[in-house]
């Protein structure tokens, strides 16, 4: 017969607890993040993203980030996100398959 400690387990609950907040947190951000996604993907196949592409027009961009008007920046992001989701998929599954 299993013998467990209840202290132990409270404590893993409530650190599961905590986990499971933030992760809704997370849920809430690839909504927003796909939203914001979805309309760079829209100025990114228009005929006014190649204009500004073919111009080299400036943008101002914070520390570290690429300009939008770059051909790799918007692709990456999307490429990115198609992979962040191929992962979020995985880890449902295997959850679902345990």
């Amino acid at each position: 017969m299993d013998v467990f400690d209840a202290q132990a387990l409270q404590k893993k609950y409530e650190r599961w607890h905590e986990l499971h907040e933030q992760i809704q947190g997370a849920q809430e951000k690839w909504v927003e993040a796909s939203t914001l996604l979805s309309e760079l993907q829209t100025y990114y196949q228009s005929e006014q993203w190649r204009k500004d592409h073919e111009s080299n027009l400036m943008v101002d961009c914070a520390d570290n980030r690429y300009s939008i008007i770059s051909e790799d920046a918007l692709w990456s992001a999307l490429t990115d996100h198609q992979e962040q989701a191929i992962r979020w998929m995985r880890l449902g599954l295997n959850v679902i398959d345990r």
